[in-house]
């Protein structure tokens, strides 16, 4: 029976055009690193968010405008 051995690329922190082996950063650099990484999830989060809120007030737009737009009488004859 043979073992194979999975080879791991170390991780890397990319900042300012810079990569820097996050094995290699202190304590505080790994929390920083981490809290920008966060606020950037968050950031794109809202974006979608926001994009969705965009969407639904055009649609609610539409539906008033429908709404407040004359009406025409249907005549039964």
């Amino acid at each position: 029976m043979t073992e194979e051995t999975e080879v791991t690329q170390p991780e890397i922190l990319r900042f300012n055009g810079e990569e820097y082996p996050i094995d290699g950063l202190s304590d505080k650099a790994k929390y920083l690193a981490g809290q920008i990484q966060d606020l950037q999830s968050q950031s794109n989060a809202q974006k979608a968010r926001l994009d969705q809120i965009e969407v639904a007030v055009r649609g609610f737009s539409d539906l008033l405008t429908e709404e407040l737009a004359p009406k025409e009488e249907t005549s039964e004859e």
